[in-house]
């Protein structure tokens, strides 16, 4: 017979720590966002920095090396488009923020932050 653990923590919580550990991921979210925009911004600055140095490079550059521009080139705009998706989809995160992805904790919270109101409000009848 096999026997699954699914763990014994989990099973043994209390409604309180569980709230408790959903309100901290909760919380921890909002900081998250912040995090995402910056690291959006950071790969949107190397992306312009790999771009220009690529439009630089290929201006100064002589007929003979044209043909080692054209790796470095593409090398550069691989490189660019890169780090500008990854800008993108950073940025886009932040503006979207990551509402889908705790919002099994966010209804959590709410709802027994509701539950607890009515039954306080039961017990003062």
């Amino acid at each position: 017979m096999i026997e699954v653990n699914v763990g014994s923590s989990v099973q043994n919580d209390s409604d309180e720590m569980v709230v408790s550990r959903a309100r901290k991921r909760v919380a921890a979210m909002k900081d998250f966002r912040w995090f995402m925009l910056a690291f959006g911004l950071s790969f949107l600055t190397v992306a312009v920095y790999f771009t220009v140095k690529a439009v630089k490079w290929l201006g100064t550059s002589d007929e003979g090396q044209l043909t080692m521009g054209f790796v470095y080139g593409l090398a550069l705009g691989i490189a660019s488009v890169a780090f500008g998706l990854l800008a993108g989809l950073c940025i886009g995160k932040f503006l979207i923020g990551c509402h889908r992805d705790y919002r099994e904790q966010e209804l959590l919270v709410r709802y027994h932050d509701r539950l607890r109101e009515l039954e306080t409000g039961a017990e003062n009848r």
